[in-house]
């Protein structure tokens, strides 16, 4: 808007205090909101009232967009909570999705023959292009490269493919000096910003290195205890918010239901978790 634009480029601060606003609204003010209410008496559309509330207020937009086509209301509104999985800004899909030469087929592809797809309740439709979305590998992280701890375990096998952990998102014992940017637990799925993250994340690591320089120390290696610890409270945290919610599946969880990828604390928590390394953490040498 103009108005903010002026107030940014005019007024000092003004900036800071825009950022802030929008970090407190869209992240850490809303993460209180995904946890999960006991005494809410409809926890399979909504984690408590609030996220109800913002579960109408998302409703009423698609009721508006789709009017009149009650048939892609059907199939467009979820049923989980709100922020359960990743919420986009509409980019005229519901408008796309209305016109006559669109038709949304919520079967999946069961194969290819020639020219036909055959979803999996037997319809066959014919097709000049087929675009393969089929996202990618989320929870093999820092694959394909082979990276080997002090015991001669890889690093994939230590991670079972896809249930990476790391102490704070970064470190890992058995692979000492191996730090991760954007590792384990630290996606953001309520809101946020990557560059926070990785502004943490590289102060972090920065501060290793300055005290392993002063203390003359040549290798540290995440202790096990502080590492099992870390990851104990994440999954236990995990277990009160959204993306633990049985309604839904979501790429934020393995094979097994395990939420790797997003952070469950608030931004200000993981920023001073980071901020000052302590090196009885780690095992030196």
């Amino acid at each position: 808007m103009p108005e903010t634009q002026w107030l940014l480029e005019h007024v000092p601060s003004y900036a800071a205090w825009y950022r802030f606003g929008l970090f407190w609204r869209f992240a850490d003010g809303l993460l209180r909101t995904l946890r999960k209410d006991p005494e809410w008496p409809y926890p399979e559309r909504a984690m408590n009232r609030h996220n109800d509330r913002h579960r109408e207020q998302m409703t009423e937009y698609l009721l508006e967009q789709l009017d009149g086509r009650p048939d892609l209301v059907d199939t467009c509104l979820p049923d989980y909570p709100p922020y359960g999985k990743r919420i986009l800004i509409d980019n005229d899909w519901y408008k796309t999705l209305r016109r006559d030469d669109v038709a949304l087929v919520t079967e999946g592809v069961a194969s290819v023959d020639g020219h036909t797809l055959v979803a999996t309740d037997g319809t066959r439709r014919e097709f000049d292009v087929v675009i393969l979305a089929t996202g990618f590998e989320s929870g093999k992280l820092l694959h394909p490269i082979e990276i080997v701890g002090r015991s001669g375990t890889t690093l994939a096998e230590t991670w079972a493919d896809d249930d990476p952990r790391a102490y704070l998102g970064m470190t890992v014992p058995d692979y000492p000096n191996l730090f991760c940017m954007y590792g384990p637990n630290t996606n953001l799925g309520h809101g946020g910003s990557v560059m926070f993250q990785a502004e943490c994340q590289s102060r972090y690591i920065t501060d290793c290195l300055r005290q392993m320089i002063e203390s003359g120390v040549t290798a540290i290696e995440c202790r096990r205890d502080v590492h099992d610890d870390y990851n104990a409270r994440v999954d236990a945290e995990h277990e009160q918010l959204v993306w633990t919610h049985p309604g839904m599946s979501t790429w934020y969880r393995n094979a097994r239901g395990r939420v790797f990828s997003v952070m469950p604390w608030r931004l200000v928590d993981y920023w001073r978790m980071t901020h000052d390394a302590d090196l009885t953490d780690f095992k030196l040498s």
